[in-house]
């Protein structure tokens, strides 16, 4: 406990000093933040799971970084528990090098899973991978990669088997940059600077020893990636209605209206109050949730997307409440309010959608019964 304290206070003090004075530049400007993303993972705030910290730390610096800025945040779950964290699970000996670059921030990393297909149903995906001469070849269309525009490798799924096998015939490859490769900017509302870009893949050659984890055996750390970046995306789903509710106590202390301060009037007490209640219900859950061993995460399936479903939604109505109370001013660019109430609206389609987060709560619903996602 008194490690995380220490991390925290540090990771407080580079967010102050280091992310707070770009995040306006990079939503205003859709600017990339190349240089902070290095020195972020020279201090190990990038992939903290690959530097020996805990999931609960992990999650605690994502939270601080939301709090000023939702791409910041969002590049990190990218980087870190997107590419880095599966290939540091499931990598072989020869990806040990690459591994360490992507942690350190200097090769940048994307993960390929969505296509133009069949977003939610990621089983169904149609990029495909056939070997030939003792080498994979790789082509296919994947859509909504964060970082793809400046991606130096990607993490790509891709079929190497029987699509009517869905997920049993799914493989994960480590893919270069290089001529083979075409992206496309995608033009987003929020998380700005993010480098959100369709990848498109054309007669892409690796070898075997690019594969992360085993054939056909892909979905296993597909699941891994998205189960932790469930956790991730509702620490910066905390993060962001936490700014956001601050900046509207400040707003509000200041605001005189009909002779008094705004913050004394009870309605906005209650409106207040009724924010913090919630934050108090999800900061509760990915609390005991990030605590788990990283290799048990299989077993808390339900629960994770009980977070990322809970988690989201509440943060989207914290943020629109923070907004009302700040009026004109909350939806005016340059308060961050306005800011948060764009990025936020990712987190419940990002790494799953709400839907597809219901549906795995059903599943195992009727699988186990209530007692198992209540206790596990």
């Amino acid at each position: 406990m008194i490690m995380s304290e220490l991390i925290l206070s540090s990771v407080k003090e580079f967010v102050k000093r280091e992310i707070e004075p770009l995040a306006e530049k990079i939503d205003r400007e859709d600017y990339y933040p190349r240089e902070l993303v290095k020195r972020m993972g020279e201090l190990g705030y990038l992939s903290p799971l690959y530097e020996g910290l805990t999931l609960y730390d992990t999650v605690n610096i994502i939270e601080e970084i939301a709090k000023v800025s939702g791409s910041v945040a969002l590049i990190q779950d990218a980087q870190g528990e997107l590419v880095t964290e599966p290939i540091r699970m499931f990598g072989n000996k020869e990806q040990k090098e690459i591994l360490d670059k992507l942690a350190k921030g200097e090769l940048i990393g994307g993960f390929g899973l969505s296509e133009p297909c069949c977003g939610s149903d990621a089983g169904s995906i149609i990029t495909k991978a056939e070997r030939i001469k003792g080498s994979w070849i790789i082509n296919g269309r994947k859509m909504w990669t964060t970082q793809g525009l400046y991606a130096d490798i990607f993490l790509i799924v891709a079929r190497t088997g029987d699509p009517k096998l869905k997920e049993k015939t799914l493989t994960v490859f480590l893919v270069p940059r290089n001529k083979c490769i075409t992206t496309r900017k995608i033009e987003v509302m929020g998380n700005r600077g993010t480098g959100t870009a369709e990848v498109e893949l054309n007669d892409c050659e690796v070898g075997e020893e690019n594969i992360v984890g085993e054939l056909n055996g892909g979905w296993r750390v597909v699941k891994y990636a998205l189960l932790v970046g469930r956790i991730a995306i509702s620490a910066i789903a905390i993060g962001l209605s936490i700014c956001a509710i601050e900046e509207a106590i400040q707003w509000s202390k200041h605001r005189e209206l009909f002779d008094s301060k705004l913050i004394e009037k009870q309605g906005i007490q209650w409106y207040l109050a009724k924010s913090v209640a919630n934050l108090y219900s999800i900061k509760s859950m990915i609390r005991e949730i990030s605590k788990y061993p990283l290799d048990r995460l299989f077993e808390i399936e339900g629960k994770i997307s009980a977070l990322k479903f809970v988690s989201s939604n509440v943060a989207e109505n914290i943020i629109d409440t923070a907004l009302q109370i700040m009026g004109g001013l909350g939806y005016a660019k340059g308060s961050k309010v306005e800011r948060a109430f764009r990025d936020v609206r990712l987190t419940r389609i990002g790494e799953g959608t709400d839907e597809v987060q219901l549906s795995i709560i059903n599943k195992v619903l009727m699988r186990h019964g209530i007692d198992k996602i209540l206790n596990e």
